[in-house]
């Protein structure tokens, strides 16, 4: 039975050979129409039917396509095969593309050459069938076409097939196309593009990584265009598994530098992936103190620079066996930055906090431009951030930094009252706006609810007129002080912001500090208020007065529980501004 299918197959694919010869033979190009179709020429653009034929993969709709385009265009085989569609793909492309394998063997017996053509975004078939997953395609372009180092050319994505094998992750594919390499000792500069090591760097299908380094070790060491193996790729994506495979494979990869003079630690040291700076470390040299980059700068230098406290603070806790800490800590970079210098610099005020309380760090160290940690968080440069950037001044002054002699250039008048002679920085000027608005906003709405009181006035016939109808029950009296008290703050918070509005951040921090707490104070008195005017109105129904008050006392309590921390550290932080002043 198998017997008699093979002969009736062997049948009719010789059928289908007779057809292609018989189109071969058909319109052959005379010395004076032999040329090319040109790209402005219509019957460049591929057939429709022909190539609805060609993505179905049915074999005889497919050659009789051939045959009705040959007929009515009067063109020859080899000039069919050389229409494309829109994009620039072959009848090829379309084969490889959809999969459909006996449809590509016809094309690659007669024209194998097409495996080489190069559509819009300058794919080859090649890039087409192994971006879709077509194994079979795969198999037969390689086998059949005339190129054997198609899989090492780039696409415009500067992707080669072998890329693109590894980033799909179908293995048996990758495996396919690494047979070729692993026998040629040149792979390492022929493939062009982005190495296929860094198609699985940041996804999570390790075995496809390790597949490509065991069958071509030598692309652990190709380079990018900054200069960085792999492994700085995996540490820069945070990928530890990846880093752990690289390093097991090549662990002298950790010694390597990019352009800029960054070992992979230090790429790592500005990540968010806390395992893979710990992977790195046990590879690294031992005295953390001598791995620096093109800046001068150490590990402890990056991670504070980037904000990550994590590895600060593992840093300074577990790296002191075959470490100097206390040179590590006080290094300076090639501008005399140290780690605090940097972490102030970048308003990093967890970096800072941990920095602080070290107790071998040196908090007065001067940089090239004589300015120690709490002169550069004074910079206007450094107010690029809002509330960071107070904390980070308030943590300096803490731990007890004055700023240098060499920068404290204020008036004898300017450095009685402590006020800074470092410009505002926009942020806090916009701040102390949006809070003269919201204190002018409350001072209003106050004023109004005093003059509208709940119950109304006595008429004029009454024994008492113009007084408050329920001026003796007590949540009314509530209602009235808690109104004034919020009125009053407002109005003295308007006032504090008024003065704080000057060209001297200390001032202006000051009084954006205490406007904040006499906000704090009329928002409340304001809730109060409202909550005896609403029990006022309701109070004959026991049920929703009852509702009111939980609803006050929850919204009460969690105003104080967010707001009461911080206003007592902006209240610590100015006494002890003022302590200093006086000082």
């Amino acid at each position: 039975m198998d017997h008699a299918i093979s002969i009736h197959r062997s049948e009719i694919w010789a059928t289908r050979r007779a057809r292609i010869e018989a189109l071969k033979v058909r319109y052959v190009p005379t010395p004076d129409n032999q040329q090319q179709l040109g790209d402005g020429d219509l019957n460049k653009i591929m057939d429709r039917e022909l190539y609805e034929a060609t993505k179905e993969g049915d074999v005889e709709k497919f050659i009789d396509a051939l045959e009705k385009v040959s007929k009515l265009r009067k063109l020859a085989l080899w000039q069919i095969f050389g229409q494309v569609t829109p994009s620039g793909n072959s009848l090829l492309h379309v084969a490889a593309s959809s999969g459909n394998d006996e449809v590509m063997e016809l094309i690659l017996i007669d024209f194998p050459d097409l495996v080489t053509w190069k559509n819009a975004s300058m794919d080859t078939p090649l890039h087409l069938a192994v971006q879709d997953r077509r194994f079979n395609a795969t198999e037969k372009l390689l086998r059949l076409g005339t190129a054997s180092e198609i899989i090492y050319w780039e696409n415009n994505d500067s992707k080669s097939p072998l890329y693109l094998a590894a980033e799909t992750g179908r293995l048996e594919i990758l495996q396919l196309l690494l047979k070729a390499p692993a026998q040629d000792e040149a792979y390492a500069v022929k493939i062009k593009g982005i190495s296929p090591v860094l198609a699985q760097i940041d996804v999570e299908k390790i075995y496809i990584l390790e597949e490509i380094v065991d069958r071509l070790p030598k692309l652990l060491h190709v380079r990018g265009e900054d200069g960085g193996t792999p492994l700085h790729s995996a540490a820069s994506v945070g990928n530890a598994r990846a880093v752990k495979v690289l390093l097991r494979r090549c662990p002298y990869l950790a010694l390597q530098t990019d352009k800029s003079g960054s070992y992979p630690i230090h790429i790592a040291c500005e990540g968010s992936s806390f395992g893979t700076f710990v992977t790195l470390l046990n590879y690294t040299w031992p005295d953390l103190a001598e791995i620096k980059n093109g800046k001068g700068q150490n590990i402890l230098h990056v991670a504070a620079e980037a904000g990550n406290n994590n590895v600060v603070r593992h840093i300074l806790k577990e790296c002191g066996e075959h470490t100097n800490l206390e040179k590590l800590v006080n290094s300076k970079d090639v501008k005399g930055n140290t780690p605090l210098h940097l972490a102030s610099m970048h308003t990093h005020w967890e970096v800072l906090s941990t920095l602080t309380s070290h107790e071998r760090i040196k908090l007065d160290l001067l940089n090239n431009d004589k300015s120690n940690a709490l002169d550069v968080a004074m910079e206007p440069q450094s107010f690029s951030s809002q509330d960071p950037a107070v904390r980070v001044r308030k943590i300096l002054k803490k731990a007890a930094i004055r700023q240098s002699k060499d920068r404290d250039v204020r008036s004898p008048r300017e450095q009685s009252s402590g006020a800074s002679n470092r410009p505002c920085a926009d942020w806090i000027k916009d701040e102390i706006n949006t809070q003269l608005l919201v204190a002018t906003l409350v001072a209003s709405v106050t004023f109004t609810a005093g003059f509208t009181l709940p119950g109304g006035y006595n008429a004029s016939s009454d024994r008492h007129p113009g007084m408050a109808t329920m001026l003796h029950k007590g949540v009314f009296q509530v209602f009235v002080i808690c109104d004034a008290l919020a009125m009053y703050n407002s109005i003295l918070a308007v006032v504090v912001l008024l003065g704080g509005r000057v060209s001297y951040v200390r001032i202006a921090e000051r009084a954006y500090s205490v406007a904040g707490a006499l906000l704090l104070c009329a928002f409340i008195s304001m809730a109060v208020a409202f909550l005896g005017a609403i029990i006022v109105a309701v109070s004959e129904q026991t049920w929703l007065m009852a509702l009111i008050l939980c609803i006050a006392v929850l919204y009460i309590g969690s105003l104080l529980g967010y707001f009461s921390p911080l206003v007592g550290l902006a209240a610590s932080c100015n006494f002890k501004m003022d302590m200093e002043s006086r000082n």
